[in-house]
């Protein structure tokens, strides 16, 4: 049997990069030891911060040459209301894009309210059964929906 080749296109802020790079880990781990039945090609794009995510995201599914799309960023709340701001702008947009393209667009940017809520959601030590990682989860949940588009010809 063919393996299923899927192209994946990972945009990540560069903004909280310390957390950000933890969650690509997660995203390479899951797809090199979940995914032997298909091959995944990663490809990775950089973006500033959060806030641009949505913009990256639309130039990648106007060329159409990927099969999903994650998105990974952190937005920790400061002492003012930018964190709400960048979060509603950043979830909401990216939602009508998803929406809107044949192309899933998945959403793996933490929101939390201080730092150590976002390391928690970051942790490289995937040994731990209670590790939770956006990263991996997102890229299980990208998986899935590839299946579920493939499966029922979405």
């Amino acid at each position: 049997m063919d393996k299923n080749i899927f192209n994946i296109t990972v945009i990540s802020s560069e903004f909280n990069a310390d957390i950000v790079n933890n969650l690509y880990l997660g995203v390479e781990k899951f797809f090199k030891e979940k995914c032997s039945f298909a091959l995944i090609e990663i490809n990775e794009i950089k973006a500033p911060g959060s806030f641009e995510l949505p913009y990256i995201a639309k130039r990648v599914l106007e060329k159409k040459n990927t099969d999903c799309i994650i998105t990974l960023g952190c937005i920790i709340k400061g002492e003012t209301a930018h964190f709400e701001y960048i979060s509603n702008a950043c979830a909401n947009t990216l939602s009508q894009l998803t929406i809107q393209s044949e192309i899933p667009i998945m959403f793996g940017v933490i929101t939390a309210y201080n730092r150590e809520q976002a390391i928690a959601r970051s942790q490289v030590d995937f040994d731990n059964k209670d590790n939770l990682n956006i990263g991996f989860n997102v890229a299980n949940a990208a998986l899935q929906t590839l299946i579920s588009k493939k499966i029922h010809k979405l």
